[in-house]
């Protein structure tokens, strides 16, 4: 503690004035006689000082930043810009992630009678398996209507899922071993009888009438298989009206779907005749792109809930005709 007795400040003379040199030297004297020019005293001082002065320095340059700025300074209670935007929820599927993202679905299709046959006026398909994407596409949480068609080739469509240029397969989409090693398949949700058809004009009743004579039919179709494993002379085309071309000429009858078989009768009536039982039956599946199997699931469930509720069967009868057959069992 100070016990030095206060002395007050010096008078200057009357009538004279003191210069500020030796005012600052009598101030100097005074503080140094009463221990206010302590070293540490002075350091603090100037470090209160450097303080003061960049607090004042840093406020008027951001009054000028604030003049020259094309964004308006941050208003309280809307940091818009310092909050990092949501993403969605990861589902667990790429492919899921992928539709939602997008927001529409991408589907490979192949045009098949009553299943996807394309509108006369515009790119949209109407049909069973087009009214089952609709379910589909509602359960993924995108509009059926933003579906975006993708006419391929039976032998492309794998390799677009493959590649994620498509969601999903259908349009008379068979669920074959050939498939089935390179996708994954939901379904069955349609099984239909496989049938021969001949030339009006050919004598052939079946397949045991047809001696040395070759059958078409779609490569890596089921009809495909069935006539393999019995022995049949089998050539292959990419469609089945394809095989139509070829009667007459280079085989003796055409094998597919009975419902395929019988619009190629009807689109040529008179010149075209379905003959024999049927060869055995195919299944129809929704192409799926492979190690997916939450869509898989997904897939299949919404399938399995139209079967249930009865919608498949007011849909066939709708798309395919009465009566109703049984639906099938999924797998």
């Amino acid at each position: 503690m100070d016990l030095e007795p206060r002395r007050p400040w010096p008078e200057p003379a009357h009538g004279s004035r003191m210069s500020p040199g030796t005012w600052a030297e009598s101030v100097r004297g005074i503080m140094h006689r009463r221990g206010r020019l302590r070293p540490r005293r002075i350091g603090c001082l100037f470090i209160l000082f450097v303080i003061a002065a960049l607090w004042v320095l840093g406020r008027a340059v951001g009054e000028v930043s604030a003049l020259f700025s094309n964004h308006p300074a941050p208003v309280a209670g809307k940091p818009f810009d310092t909050v990092v935007p949501a993403r969605p929820a990861r589902s667990g599927s790429p492919t899921i992630d992928r539709i939602a993202l997008r927001g529409k679905l991408i589907v490979a299709i192949q045009e098949a009678p009553g299943l996807a046959q394309r509108s006369p006026n515009s790119d949209d398909y109407t049909g069973f398996d087009v009214a089952l994407l609709g379910l589909i596409a509602r359960d993924l949480g995108v509009d059926p209507a933003r579906t975006s068609f993708k006419p391929l080739a039976a032998s492309s469509r794998e390799a677009a899922l493959g590649r994620a240029e498509a969601d999903l397969v259908l349009g008379g989409y068979e669920i074959t071993a050939a498939h089935s090693a390179k996708v994954a398949i939901a379904g069955p949700y349609l099984v239909r009888p496989l049938r021969l058809a001949v030339p009006a004009t050919s004598p052939v009743t079946g397949l045991n009438s047809l001696g040395s004579g070759e059958v078409c039919a779609p490569a890596d179709s089921a009809a495909a298989a069935v006539l393999a494993d019995r022995g049949v002379g089998l050539q292959t085309q990419a469609t089945l009206r394809a095989c139509a071309s070829l009667l007459g000429r280079r085989v003796e009858a055409i094998a597919g779907d009975q419902a395929a078989v019988a619009a190629l009768l009807s689109q040529a009536p008179g010149t075209l005749r379905m003959i024999g039982e049927p060869l055995g039956t195919t299944e129809y599946g929704i192409g799926l792109p492979p190690d997916d199997p939450l869509l898989r699931e997904r897939v299949t469930a919404v399938l399995r809930h139209a079967i249930d509720d009865g919608t498949w069967a007011r849909l066939y009868a709708e798309y395919l005709g009465t009566p109703v057959p049984s639906p099938p069992v999924l797998r």
